[in-house]
């Protein structure tokens, strides 16, 4: 019973990120950084669309999800108590929230995910 009532609990603190906080949808990018495992710059990537997301780690400069050394596709989930974020049926690969869609003070939407600033583009 116990058992039952935690999961019951743990399960209603998950949403759809849309759902949750609408300023999530749309794409965003990281800046430009150097990859010793690749040799060369690349980008993260994060879209908010659905059943169309997708999150990237270590993709080409100027071709979202091109050649990611990490990449994740599906619905993103996120829980609302850890702001864990899991993006498909990825429970392996979970990211963290640090700072919600937000207008920084340049006039760009800017969030913080593994303690990564990403960008709306």
């Amino acid at each position: 019973m116990f058992l039952f009532i935690t999961i019951l609990i743990s399960s209603c603190s998950v949403e759809k990120i849309e759902q949750y906080n609408e300023d999530f949808i749309g794409q965003w990018r990281t800046d430009a950084y150097f990859s010793p495992t690749k040799g060369d710059s690349i980008r993260n990537y994060f879209t908010v669309d659905g059943s169309d997301s997708a999150f990237g780690v270590g993709c080409e400069i100027d071709d979202p999800f091109k050649m990611c050394l990490v990449l994740q596709t599906g619905r993103v989930k996120i829980n609302k108590s850890s702001y864990g974020i899991q993006v498909g049926n990825a429970v392996d690969l979970i990211h963290y929230v640090q700072k919600e869609p937000f207008i920084n003070d340049d006039g760009v939407w800017e969030m913080t995910i593994d303690n990564i600033s990403f960008y709306k583009y």
